[in-house]
């Protein structure tokens, strides 16, 4: 109760009345009017402590007692018993003790206590007996034996405090009464609260949700969106990836090819037409290494063709235009699903790395090992890393797709689920337990799929060999023929730089399946076309299993945690499970949640009381 006090022992300090420096004056007056406070309230019983080394006409305590006229709330401590003066000091505390002098209403006790504070407390009692079983408090002060010891004066305070607090019962009672009856006042003016088990309506909406959420995650209908849009966001990243892998500019390399400076060829073999017979694979104006559609286009084949020799002893004569195998494009190539529709989407990769033969042959000289026509796999693992280097920009889109996307729908969820409760502190609770549970598990996603990222760009291994083999070697295929397809046309161009003016494609894919192999001589950029198709081969095998370890993640990780644990962390989240779980709900789905709070303290000072005049009514 406010009106009511506990029984509390208050050390008072001792009163000052001179400071020791001037800065530390209003010290005297701050000490005094402390304990006078104390000292004037009725409710009080003071103990008053006075040395028997001391003369108690001077003690200022003593004084302050009486200025307060509060002698008959006092008992009297008397300590040092051992430093009494004999002679007149003792006729002068026998004057005390029996009320002659400095008389109070509870008298006077005397205590002896062991300056030693590591003496317990039993050892120090038997002490205290010994020591007042010797003179002068035998004979000379044998009337008072009775207050001495603090067995005695412990004593004497229980019955004090005893006889205050049955005093006190009849005021304490009325006390009590009329704060109960205030109470159920302000209670009755308060609104009436919500009805009926509340947080069983909670747990039930929090079920509803639950069921809610896991159908519009788990899709399966036009009703509930979410899945298809994720499936195609997660689609066009793969496809991001996918086709910006790395490009190979030849623009500018066999613009200017001269036939007096190619290295000079000498086949110890007749070319056979399985040697010769290469695909034209059409690319976009910026002259790179991109099959499209339109490589299914194929020329007329030349009604007359000369067979060859093919023995390794004979010197090739020298070959008649008609006994070349013609140029055909590849419809193996031009059909295989890796290879098609690259130029549009590439538009939409411009992040893609894109290498020169020149940047490739410098990368391969860097890490040259010193033997002729090898590939370090160093500058293999530099290419590699950097054709991956920008896979961050598409999993951040990603990312923040699925949080956006992810968010925004659960929240809407929640919203069309709790939207009843909208203006409580109910609904706002539950929406900031979603919004804030999705942001936690998001984040462990996000760091999830940085650590495989950094896996795929700083780890380039792979144990599917044959994968990577059959894409390198499909890569080198069409790399070389699209490299001879560029020494073709700088080739005719180094003979007549109008070559291909006003001709049809028919007619240009005519004059091109005539030049052969022994006109162009060998590739001067073999080892390059190898290096890249290697690169190439190893970003197939790469790029997939990175799409889909981010898919998994996602799928697996953090839309299952959403669908399956966001209940529980609403129910602990709103406390459903704690005691008081009534109370808070009532508090939450308030319209004013200070109402509810007022009427739960309220409440809760009610029963207080109700115990507290049980008891009183039991003395």
């Amino acid at each position: 109760m406010p009106e009511s006090k506990d029984n509390n022992e208050i050390s008072l300090p001792g009163v000052i009345n001179i400071a020791e420096v001037a800065e530390e004056e209003y010290l005297v007056t701050l000490v005094r009017n402390l304990v006078m406070s104390y000292i004037k309230d009725d409710s009080c019983i003071n103990l008053l402590a006075l040395p028997m080394t001391d003369d108690p006409a001077n003690s200022t305590a003593s004084k302050l007692v009486q200025e307060a006229n509060a002698q008959a709330r006092t008992i009297g401590v008397l300590t040092k018993p051992d430093r009494v003066q004999t002679g007149e000091s003792i006729g002068q505390w026998r004057d005390v003790l029996d009320g002659s002098k400095f008389r109070i209403g509870h008298g006077y006790y005397v205590i002896k206590n062991n300056p030693n504070p590591e003496v317990n407390n039993l050892v120090a009692r038997q002490e205290e007996d010994q020591f007042f079983e010797q003179e002068p408090w035998v004979h000379t002060f044998s009337t008072f034996g009775d207050r001495f010891g603090t067995p005695k004066l412990s004593s004497k305070l229980s019955k004090l405090l005893n006889t205050h607090i049955k005093t006190s019962l009849p005021q304490i009672t009325e006390q009590v009464r009329l704060k109960t009856a205030e109470i159920n006042t302000r209670l009755r003016e308060l609104p009436e609260p919500p009805e009926g088990n509340l947080g069983l309506k909670i747990f039930e909406k929090i079920l509803h949700f639950e069921q809610d959420l896991r159908c519009h995650l788990d899709g399966g209908s036009a009703d509930y969106p979410f899945k298809k849009e994720f499936h195609a966001a997660a689609s066009r990243f793969r496809e991001t990836i996918r086709f910006s892998f790395p490009r190979l500019s030849l623009r500018d390399v066999f613009t200017t090819l001269n036939p007096s400076s190619r290295l000079p060829y000498r086949p110890s073999t007749t070319p056979t037409p399985s040697d010769n017979c290469r695909h034209i694979i059409p690319i976009d104006s910026d002259g790179e290494y991109e099959p499209t559609a339109k490589s299914t286009q194929t020329s007329t084949p030349m009604k007359r063709k000369i067979p060859v020799t093919t023995s390794a002893q004979s010197t090739p004569k020298r070959s008649r235009l008609d006994d070349v195998p013609q140029y055909t494009p590849s419809k193996d190539i031009a059909a295989s699903s890796s290879f098609t529709s690259y130029v549009d989407l590439d538009r939409t990769a411009p992040f893609a790395k894109r290498f020169t033969v020149m940047e490739i042959r410098a990368i391969l000289q860097d890490a040259h090992i010193g033997l002729p026509g090898q590939v370090d796999p160093r500058a293999t693992e530099n290419m590699i890393k950097e054709s991956l280097s920008h896979w961050d920009k598409p999993l951040d889109e990603l990312l923040e797709f699925t949080r956006q996307t992810c968010h925004d729908m659960i929240t809407q969820r929640a919203s069309a689920v709790f939207g009843q409760w909208q203006g409580t502190r109910c609904y706002e609770t539950l929406l900031e337990i979603c919004s804030s549970f999705f942001q936690e598990q998001l984040q462990k996603q996000i760091e999830s799929a940085k650590r495989v990222l950094a896996i795929e760009r700083h780890a380039t291994l792979t144990l599917n060999e044959e994968a990577m083999k059959s894409a390198s070697e499909m890569a080198l295929l069409t790399l070389e023929t699209r490299c001879r397809e560029e020494r073709v046309k700088a080739f005719l161009k180094h003979q007549d730089n109008d070559w291909d003016y006003n001709l049809s494609e028919r007619q240009k894919t005519d004059r091109m399946s005539k030049i052969t192999d022994i006109q162009l001589g060998p590739n001067p950029y073999s080892i390059e076309l190898r290096a890249i198709a290697d690169v190439r081969g190893y970003y197939d095998c790469a790029y997939s299993q990175f799409v889909d370890a981010i898919y998994k993640g996602i799928r697996a990780e953090l839309l299952i945690t959403c669908r399956n644990e966001i209940g529980n962390a609403l129910k602990q989240g709103i406390g459903l499970e704690e005691k008081d779980a009534e109370q808070r709900c009532a508090v939450l789905l308030a319209v004013d949640p200070e109402n509810e709070r007022l009427r739960a303290e309220l409440i809760k000072q009610k029963s207080n009381l109700e115990k507290a005049s049980e008891w009183l009514e039991s003395q």
